[in-house]
């Protein structure tokens, strides 16, 4: 294998238009784009045409992609859990770029462990983005020299996915995917929340485990992981209003060595724009790291540093250029032609998936649900 790296890209929807694909073509000196695949007939031409993907290298199904196209490594762009595909892409010798969530089961997240043990080298990259922001980078070095964090609020207005990406003139939704295989996709994704929540969970929990906590919230709590080592406990989890979705949603817990952590989560369809801060206050100062819309590329992101100086106090902002989208993929190449570990992984996941029923748990107790699943012993 060359330095340049032979990737297939499975999911050609939102994330990948406005996103991976240019970021894959950006970085024409570490990525080939070699295959392509998505359910949609008319988005696998219209993409591969666009991207120079032979017609021959444009799959409708991951698994068949995987074992055909010679690849090195594959993108899982695809909705929901990636665990029966990212277990595929492992056995038969592909590293993987994973979107969150990683998987929905732990079960799951066990047996890519084992294949990725078999491999014998780091071969799961689980794309957290903001892990790989420059200024998430730098409050990491900021916090390696403080003491005592008493708290950490983390809050994100989420707004419209169509309003954050108006900008991308994303191909219309097509209308061509076989009812087979959609109804596949949903079938296979009930079953696997049917193994997370039990049989009887009903549907609002089913979408707040799918598409809130483990969909969208895991951002927040794999960044807390990555930078405190996680919720240690959970002590408070709420969503309201009960007759809205996507509702608000609020998680309380104790970071290891006692810190308290905050989560707010709203959307809001016509929020005016995407915003998510990161608080941390300690017994000398603060630090905030604020982000924009995820989806617009090399948009900045600000930390701020407040510390005591003479007479007062020194605001400090740092502004980074780079896009975090693309860093991720070089850690990619690294992973694939050094063996170099990413900075989350299949294990990382895994911490993630338990931290996400957990949640769940708390929010179905408050609301007097029983669970009968893998988030019942979570």
């Amino acid at each position: 294998m060359t330095d340049r790296v032979r990737v297939a890209v499975a999911g050609l929807g939102a994330v990948a238009q406005s996103v991976h694909l240019p970021l894959l073509a950006r970085r024409w000196d570490l990525f080939e784009i070699a295959a392509v695949c998505d359910l949609s007939p008319s988005l696998r031409d219209e993409l591969g045409d666009q991207y120079s993907v032979p017609a021959a290298q444009r799959y409708p199904a991951v698994d068949e992609m995987v074992t055909q196209a010679e690849v090195d490594g594959v993108l899982l762009l695809t909705s929901g859990s990636h665990g029966a595909q990212a277990l595929h892409a492992l056995r038969n010798d592909v590293a993987v770029f994973c979107e969150k969530p990683l998987a929905y089961t732990v079960s799951e997240a066990d047996r890519l462990a084992d294949a990725e043990a078999d491999r014998g080298r780091p071969s799961v990259l689980l794309a957290y983005m903001k892990e790989y922001d420059d200024a998430v980078g730098r409050l990491r070095g900021h916090l390696a020299g403080v003491h005592d964090v008493r708290a950490v609020d983390v809050r994100v207005l989420h707004p419209s996915g169509a309003s954050q990406l108006a900008f991308a003139n994303l191909r219309p939704v097509p209308g061509d995917v076989p009812s087979p295989a959609a109804d596949g996709v949903r079938s296979a994704e009930e079953e696997l929340l049917d193994a997370v929540l039990g049989h009887a969970a009903p549907s609002r929990i089913r979408l707040l485990y799918a598409h809130v906590v483990l969909g969208s919230m895991v951002h927040d709590t794999s960044l807390l992981r990555d930078l405190f080592g996680g919720l240690s406990e959970i002590d408070h989890a709420r969503a309201w209003p009960d007759h809205v979705y996507p509702p608000s949603v609020e998680v309380s817990g104790v970071l290891p060595g006692g810190a308290r952590a905050r989560l707010a989560w709203h959307y809001f369809k016509d929020y005016p724009a995407y915003r998510e801060t990161v608080s941390v206050h300690h017994a000398t100062g603060s630090m905030q790291v604020t982000f924009g819309t995820p989806y617009l590329l090399n948009a900045p992101t600000e930390l701020t540093v407040v510390e005591a100086a003479p007479g007062g106090e020194l605001r400090t902002t740092y502004r980074s250029r780079g896009e975090s989208f693309e860093n991720e993929l070089v850690a990619f190449h690294r992973m694939v032609t050094d063996g170099a570990s990413p900075r989350a992984g299949v294990a990382e996941g895994r911490t993630d998936i338990v931290t996400s029923q957990r949640i769940l748990r708390r929010l179905a107790d408050h609301q007097g649900i029983g669970l009968d699943g893998e988030a019942a012993q979570a």
